[in-house]
This record gives structure tokens, sequence and C-alpha cells, in this order.
């Protein structure tokens, strides 16, 4: 990740330079729920992505959303295809202004208020996919941390974020990029799920062992 997003390694097929860019310039900010107090989040009619979902995966996880009451002339931000989420507050520096990217439709959707969301102008310029490993890179993240204020828990202003700037390479790199490192997510989710399996085998296999169900 490091190397493809740093541009030390590139592949043979490209070789124009990377260009630098406001974020700012990329597209537009909004904030998630306001005006929200606790009753709204019981018995909610509809989802919203949490804190958690965002600091926890790079993509959203689609299967954990939670709800929230809206009424129906209530004035909120709906979140897109493509949305990138990013947290604005946390215990500490270095887990402040974690990103998520939404990559799935998901029709009607809201953020929570701890996060703000940034909607990308032009896909071409910065596809989401490319999104989801940039913004969570050790290259970016080191700015983000130059960002962090507070003593007991440290926050981060949404217009420092945008004013960051950031180098990307041509669409189609982007595309390649995110391919590659998409396969190895993939492979090691695989190999996760292998794993898991195995330990829950070695739990049974121990249990008829150890009770004499199965003999040697």
């Amino acid at each position: 990740m490091q190397n493809l997003l740093t541009a030390k390694v590139r592949f043979p097929e490209f070789q124009d330079e990377w260009e630098e860019i406001k974020l700012g310039n990329l597209g537009k900010s909004y904030n998630g729920l306001i005006g929200k107090v606790a009753e709204d989040f019981q018995n909610g009619n509809s989802n919203f992505i949490t804190y958690k979902n965002i600091f926890d995966n790079p993509k959203i996880d689609i299967n954990i959303f939670e709800k929230v009451k809206i009424m129906e002339d209530e004035e909120q931000n709906l979140v897109k295809f493509g949305d990138i989420f990013f947290t604005i507050s946390s215990e500490t520096p270095n887990e402040v202004g974690i990103s998520s990217v939404l990559l799935r439709e998901c029709g009607i959707l809201y953020l929570n208020s701890f996060c703000f969301g940034f909607r990308l102008s032009n896909f071409e310029i910065l596809t989401p996919c490319f999104a989801v490993f940039y913004f969570r890179s050790d290259c970016f993240r080191k700015q983000i941390f130059k960002l962090a204020q507070g003593s007991t828990r440290f926050n981060i202003s949404k217009i420092e974020v945008l004013n960051l700037t950031i180098k990307l390479p041509n669409f189609k790199e982007q595309q390649k990029i995110a391919e590659v490192l998409t396969a190895c997510d993939d492979e090691i989710n695989l190999l996760n799920l292998k794993l898991e399996n195995l330990k829950k085998q070695k739990q049974g296999l121990m249990q008829k062992l150890l009770s004499g169900k199965v003999r040697i």
C-alpha cells in the first residue's frame, strides 16, 4: 500500500506525474445529523451510519446500520454512493480523522453527528475505490495527525482537512492500484475466514477428546 500510494512503485504502463490538488477542490463537505436527542434513536424509522462503522471499516459495512427517527418535514443531509466520511473526534490523536467510503447504493441513509461527509464532484479525478485506500494510508494519516488538537480528547477542523494537499495519479492508475489492493484485501479476508473455521474445528475436536466422546 505505502509503495503504491506514494508512487515509489509504479506500473510500467503509467509514467505520468501525479497531480497535486487541494482536497477541498475535489468536492463539497456536509455535516451529519443535527438536532437529535436520545429519544430519536429509539424505534427510529431511518438508517444512519454510525461512528463505529466508519472507524472500523475502510469501506462502509452496509449490514450494520442503526436507526434514527426522521420527521417528514425535517431537513437532514442524505449520504450517497462514493461519499467519503471522516471522524472528527477521538481519545487519541492517532485515531482522529479516520476515513471510510460508501461503495454501495443504499437508498435513504444518514450520517452520525460525530463525523462529516465529503461528496466528490468528479469520480474521474478521484475514484471512490482508490479513496478507500488513500485516506487510510500512512502518507495521508501523517497529515491528519498534525491537525489533531486537544488534551483529554482530540478533534480536527473540517476546514483544515479540506485545505490539505494530496497527490493523485490519473484515473486509470487509480483503478489499477485499487484493483491490486482490493485483491489483497479479498485474500486476507479469505485467510481470516479459514483461520476462524480452523479455530472452530479445533474447539469442537477438543471437546470431543476431553470428554471421551472421541477416543484415540
